[in-house]
């Protein structure tokens, strides 16, 4: 993967945040990076991001209410590595009303065209040995001041090459698709540790300021798709808590495929 210059790599603009309290789980990402993880930020420079996914399109950045850049949640710069820096998806599911944390997590929600490309950018990568890290956390306490109690850390490009399909559900784009008529799984969990639905998008109303509000269904003809991962217990994720320090340390260790 090619060098880029530090001139390029360091050329971005972290949009501002807009910190009117939203469920959508970014703002709980950006207060994860920018308090545990200082070396990381959320944006990266088009050129960056080019390189390390160059089949899917740079798009422009929205505030901490909606990410535009696919898949990738933090970046660090580092002219010496491939692409100019690492990368990671960094996600922070919210608690079940239960009180547990969901054990599905949502990677992407998207077009199929984008998917596919990255689907195919990231085991590139991974072939070529460039890590791509998600990290998944359970945290507690104020959307702007969480606090991490546990986290689980994967290689993408590994996950989307060496998946578990144990009912051999048919790939799409090499990965294992949900059957539209999949039973309830329970504490079961999916025989497939990571899978695609395809879904159709339909406008569910406008929002306060009037723009259009929108609503997925699972439907094989749809022209969007999920990537969803499973991090239950039956896939060995531990969720192992411990030291901010020891959560950076192992954030920064996961770039390097070993």
């Amino acid at each position: 993967m090619a060098r880029l210059s530090a001139s390029i790599v360091r050329d971005f603009t972290v949009p501002a945040a807009d910190l009117t309290p939203s469920p959508h789980g970014s703002q709980r990402e950006d207060a994860i990076l920018a308090l545990y993880l200082p070396e990381w930020s959320r944006e990266a420079s088009p050129a960056a991001k080019a390189a390390f996914l160059p089949d899917v399109p740079v798009v422009a950045e929205g505030n901490s209410r909606g990410r535009g850049a696919t898949l990738v949640d933090g970046f660090r710069v580092n002219p010496t590595r491939g692409a100019g820096g690492d990368f990671l998806s960094l996600k922070a599911p919210a608690r079940r009303e239960d009180g547990g944390y969901p054990t599905s997590v949502e990677l992407f929600k998207g077009t199929r065209k984008t998917l596919l490309a990255a689907l195919e950018n990231a085991r590139d990568n991974y072939r070529n040995r460039k890590a791509f890290p998600v990290v998944v956390t359970h945290t507690e306490g104020d959307t702007f001041a969480p606090r991490i109690v546990g986290w689980e850390i994967r290689d993408f490009g590994r996950m989307v090459t060496d998946f578990a399909n144990a009912e051999t559900w048919e790939l799409w784009g090499g990965v294992p698709r949900k059957p539209l008529n999949d039973k309830a799984r329970g504490r079961g969990g999916s025989p497939a540790s990571v899978w695609v639905t395809l879904l159709r998008r339909e406008q569910n109303g406008v929002d306060r300021k009037g723009n259009p509000k929108y609503v997925y269904i699972p439907d094989d003809a749809g022209e969007y798709v999920s990537l969803t991962a499973s991090f239950s217990q039956k896939s060995g994720a531990t969720f192992a808590g411990g030291s901010m320090q020891d959560f950076a340390a192992q954030v920064n260790a996961a770039t390097v495929i070993r």
